[in-house]
């Protein structure tokens, strides 16, 4: 059994970054990664930074306008104010933000800001971030274990012990011990998209080891969603020229507007379009549309999730309504539910919140890992056993397939989200589905319909948890 300080479930920007904090702690610190699975997010905004103005407060009162009365002040107080930081970070680290007329560092306006505030790399700030944080991890020599499903986590007394995860490359399952692990994987968007968008396997984790999560009914709808596709458009697109129209051609606000439209791109400045050049290839391969004469129609979708495993400011994952700590559990990124997020996110929170909170529960869970034994090993040997007899009983027996399953809770989750269905409804059809799904193919290694059928398990835990 391997033996680490901290293990880091997940491998998009927040896992990365948060074990890059770790790391620089001193732990001896492992990420284990869910694959093959989402590693870079859609791109749907740059970074928020309030860059050339005299202080945060602004885009503190931008958001919480725009959460409403579930906003928590003292988390987007934190947040936004840590915004600058993050932008320097990423540029120390050799990160070439866009840049205006003056070397500074081009500001986008997005719905819902008072300022322009988005920075980023056009159309690859995601994929951007994501490129340099990996370098990080490499030029640390952090360790990882690729091709890793986690599968449970080992508490003893409301204490983490370690965890199991599946090894697609043997078809093992494997026990890890650690003081802390840091959970920080992809939102449970596979509800209303595909599978392998985010099946929300960290959040899932932890709540089939007795952790509440919050805000699971909060479901964000980004309107510029290009419609057949699960492929958004980034909301820098209406500050570079483009512009977002009602079907019937009058120019509305996205950010409200709650039917179908459309975005009209064929007259940007030649200038942005460099800027957004991936996205137009992409457009073109996804719909056959050519952005310079054809408009692109748009529908909401369910891109990213903001709800998760309920943090304090350190990153620790809370328990009994906020008032103990699961201790040595972490969350950050699309696992975490920082509380700064509504039914509507402002554009460029995201990315902020995702940096934010993999940097503080990386340092929190390292310098904790330092000051903490590892406990015992036979919880993690018990739940290895439980791991086994899960992924046993998906094999081999009758029940639905793959395929039946996912159409089935999707339909349930769309409905749901829709206001159709109710989420006892939803909750029933979840675990109908999850009792029953079964998988044909026999092997362990690198068999797909078992990572999918694994997949599901984990939409259908947090299904069953969404009734708010």
């Amino acid at each position: 059994m391997e033996s680490w300080d901290v293990v880091v479930v997940g491998a998009g920007p927040a896992a990365l970054r948060a074990a890059i904090a770790s790391h620089d702690t001193g732990a001896r610190t492992l990420i284990l990664f869910q694959s093959p699975g989402p590693v870079v997010p859609p791109s749907t905004a740059g970074v928020a930074v309030s860059l050339g103005e005299t202080s945060p407060e602004a885009h503190i009162a931008d958001t919480i306008a725009l959460s409403g009365d579930s906003a928590n002040k003292e988390a987007i107080r934190r947040i936004c104010s840590s915004s600058m930081k993050a932008a320097a970070e990423l540029e120390q680290w050799g990160m070439i933000l866009r840049r205006d007329e003056s070397g500074l560092p081009h500001l986008s306006s997005a719905p819902g800001h008072s300022a322009p505030r988005l920075t980023g790399a056009g159309d690859s700030t995601n994929r951007y971030v994501t490129q340099i944080l990996d370098e990080q991890v490499l030029k640390r020599s952090i360790q990882r274990r690729q091709s890793h499903i986690p599968l449970s986590l080992s508490m003893d007394n409301g204490q983490v012990r370690g965890l199991t995860s599946y090894d697609l490359m043997d078809g093992e399952i494997k026990p890890y011990q650690c003081k802390s692990v840091i959970l920080a994987c992809e939102g449970y968007q596979g509800l209303w998209s595909t599978l392998s968008s985010g099946s929300g396997t960290a959040i899932a984790m932890a709540i089939r080891a007795g952790i509440e999560p919050a805000a699971l009914d909060r479901v964000p709808r980004h309107p510029m969603v290009i419609r057949g596709t699960n492929i958004p458009l980034p909301f820098e697109i209406l500050s570079a020229g483009g512009r977002y129209r009602a079907e019937n051609g009058e120019d509305v606000d996205p950010m409200t507007f709650q039917e179908d439209a459309v975005a009209d791109l064929r007259f940007m400045p030649s200038e942005e379009k460099t800027w957004f050049g991936t996205l137009t290839r992409t457009i073109s391969d996804a719909t056959g549309l050519d952005t310079a004469v054809d408009v692109v129609p748009l529908t909401q979708g369910v891109i990213q999730t903001t709800g998760g495993l309920p943090i304090d400011k350190f990153g620790r994952v809370t328990i009994e309504s906020g008032k103990m700590w699961a201790t040595g559990v972490f969350a950050a990124g699309p696992s975490a539910s920082t509380g700064i997020h509504s039914d509507v996110v402002l554009p460029g929170n995201v990315l902020l919140d995702t940096l934010i909170s993999g940097e503080t529960s990386g340092h929190e869970a390292g310098t904790w890992s330092q000051k903490c034994e590892f406990g015992g090993t036979g919880l993690i040997l018990e739940s290895l056993e439980t791991s086994k007899t899960r992924v046993e009983n998906l094999i081999g027996q009758s029940g639905i397939s793959v395929g039946s399953a996912e159409m089935q809770i999707k339909k349930q989750a769309s409905s749901f989200l829709a206001g159709a269905a109710t989420a006892q409804s939803l909750v029933d059809t979840a675990e109908k589905v999850s009792d029953s799904v079964r998988i044909t193919t026999q092997s362990r290694v690198m068999n797909q319909e078992l990572v999918a059928a694994l997949r599901i398990l984990d939409l259908g835990t947090i299904a069953t948890s969404i009734i708010p």
